[in-house]
């Protein structure tokens, strides 16, 4: 009942503090960055979609898909091609993305007559969300960075749980813990609002936290889910294609994807062959305007000879698998559209306000007083700053 009446005086809670306090002094710079990017990264689709508005937009021309690619091809010589994004609800104007020497360039070619509309630099055009995306998925630091970033999300996770149980103040004081009293001090306002952000925004700290890991270690994850509900779909067939290997062309391929779901139209086309066991994804759906996320069917392809390696479909998708899926849609909560957006990116900055917040108590709390100590400042200043020190934990 110790910790029902009065959690104060229990000594493995004074631990936990200890555990939550330096987890967060630790990784709260990276927090910041990575919440940061991250609201900006919710209008990711909204910041690039760039895509020239001609007349009778809504409709594909006769142009057909090697044409459309050839067509960017030959205006970049030495390129080779990265995807093809029909993502967007104009559907004219087809964006042929290439790799470049190292570079990404977007080419929208008209599909009515062949010829380009525009086209673009990715990294120089979209600089800052190419910085953010940099940042929130690898902080800038390549695949290191990216393993940092799953043990970061891992840890908010463990923060968001021991700072849900830290947060109870016992029986008698629990009304007071839900509500920041601005009429009070500084200290005691900039406690208020660690408590009461932190109480009533738990869940999806918590949710973020564990949700950033399963991205950058997945089969933990997977292998916990497959205990309830199998995944077979997610199984796929090893590649054995190789850089320098043939490569079919973007409209054999895609008529491959397509003769599994006739009802279905191009969304996306992603040619992931800078690497060993290389493949192509073709992702489809009825309707191809929606989030990656959303997109009902998924069919891989070995590059050079077009055999099938997966085919995921909503229409066979167990539990487990819907519940993999939607951790993207949750993530970065673009299944609600506009307004969802906008909530999310204002909520993404909740974490910031928990470290900026929880860094000024550790200065309240024990950095003033050794800072006092060290300059030495006078003791009456010294005792009016222990008398705004915040109750203890």
């Amino acid at each position: 009942m110790g910790y029902f009446k009065q959690p104060q005086t229990l000594g493995w809670r004074k631990a936990l503090f200890q555990v939550h306090l330096w987890i967060g002094t630790i990784i709260g710079l990276f927090i910041i960055a990575i919440c940061v990017s991250g609201s900006v990264l919710v209008f990711e689709q909204n910041l690039l979609d760039d895509t020239p508005q001609l007349p009778n937009a809504s409709t594909r021309g006769s142009a057909s898909w090697d044409q459309l690619v050839n067509s960017a091809l030959s205006a970049n010589p030495g390129s080779t091609l990265a995807d093809i994004d029909m993502r967007s609800a104009n559907r004219r104007v087809v964006p042929i993305g290439l790799s470049s020497h190292g570079r990404t360039l977007v080419v929208y070619v008209d599909s009515v007559s062949n010829q380009i509309v525009k086209q673009e630099d990715l990294q120089q055009k979209h600089w800052f969300v190419e910085s953010m995306l940099a940042l929130h998925t690898e902080l800038a630091l390549g695949d290191n960075g990216a393993l940092a970033i799953g043990i970061f999300g891992a840890l908010l996770f463990v923060m968001a749980m021991i700072g849900i149980v830290l947060w109870w103040p016992g029986v008698r004081g629990w009304k007071r813990a839900l509500r920041i009293n601005f009429r009070g001090r500084l200290v005691g306002i900039n406690f208020d609002l660690h408590r009461t952000f932190g109480f009533w925004c738990f869940l999806l700290v918590a949710m973020w936290g564990v949700t950033g890991a399963y991205f950058i270690f997945p089969k933990p994850f997977d292998w916990a889910i497959q205990g309830f509900s199998p995944m077979p779909s997610m199984v796929q067939l090893p590649s054995d294609w190789k850089p320098g290997d043939p490569i079919l062309s973007a409209g054999e391929l895609i008529q491959r994807a397509q003769s599994l779901y006739p009802q279905d139209e191009l969304a996306y086309l992603f040619m992931d062959t800078s690497r060993p066991h290389g493949l192509v994804k073709a992702f489809m759906s009825p309707q191809p305007s929606v989030p990656m996320e959303q997109l009902e069917d998924v069919v891989a392809m070995h590059p050079a000879t077009g055999a099938i390696l997966s085919n995921t479909s909503s229409a066979r998708w167990t539990k487990g698998e819907r519940l993999s899926l939607a951790v993207y849609s949750v993530h970065f909560g673009d299944f609600g559209g506009l307004p969802l957006q906008i909530l999310w990116a204002l909520l993404g900055l909740v974490p910031v306000v928990l470290v900026i917040t929880g860094y000024a108590m550790w200065w309240n709390r024990t950095l003033k007083k050794k800072w006092a100590k060290l300059t030495g400042k006078p003791a009456q200043q010294a005792a009016r700053s222990r008398e705004a020190t915040l109750p203890s934990q």
